[in-house]
């Protein structure tokens, strides 16, 4: 089941300060925010990050979770993700729903356009929203339809590969969008680890195409 929430995002862009990119990420929160008369929150990798830097104080006392301090002392109206690792994305994702959540994009470990497609998250860079071709939704209906119990050994993980190269065969298979895909379907990050190795075992048939 993919989140219930209003979603922008800002994708990497080789050269610009993930600060400076998250000034516009900002802006659209706090008007999501201010709309449903609630405040927005910060969601990053670790706490004390960013302390001493302007631009994130606001958001520094009771208003910043991390995946090692999930809560927070308001109930949000928007979530700044602030270049999240999937733990990070996976705690923002949870603060969001109902409300909204904007993600400032980092590379690592895999790139973002997966989740912003399924989400139809609104590109703060072009003002468009992302999609994702049909036919690699529903590849990924199907994968996460294996992942109830986290890719188990058995069922699951067989089900999983099966999918995989269906999609690798289609020339679907794009590791960063299909791992960023299943944090919008509120896949664990420990089960996304799951896939990428099974993403590894069939790469030979990306190299075939």
């Amino acid at each position: 089941m993919v989140s219930d929430f209003t979603a922008a995002w800002v994708p990497y862009q080789l050269g610009r300060e993930f600060a400076a990119a998250a000034v516009g990420a900002m802006r659209w929160a706090e008007d999501q925010a201010a709309r449903r008369g609630l405040p927005a929150v910060l969601v990053t990798d670790r706490k004390g990050e960013y302390h001493g830097e302007a631009l994130f104080e606001p958001y520094l006392n009771g208003r910043h979770a991390s995946p090692r301090s999930p809560r927070v002392n308001v109930r949000p109206g928007a979530v700044i993700a602030h270049v999240p690792t999937p733990g990070a994305l996976e705690v923002a994702t949870r603060l969001a729903r109902g409300n909204a959540l904007v993600v400032v994009e980092h590379p690592s470990p895999w790139r973002l356009a997966g989740w912003a497609g399924v989400v139809g998250a609104l590109d703060l860079d072009t003002g468009e929203p992302t999609t994702l071709d049909p036919q690699l939704h529903e590849h990924l209906d199907e994968l996460v339809r294996y992942g109830n119990n986290g890719y188990a050994r058995g069922y699951g993980r067989d089900g999983a590969h099966r999918v995989l190269a269906n999609m690798a065969g289609a020339g679907l298979l794009d590791r960063d969008v299909v791992l960023s895909a299943l944090s919008a379907y509120d896949i664990s990050p420990a089960a996304q680890l799951v896939i990428s190795s099974l993403i590894d075992k069939v790469a030979p048939l990306l190299n075939r195409r």
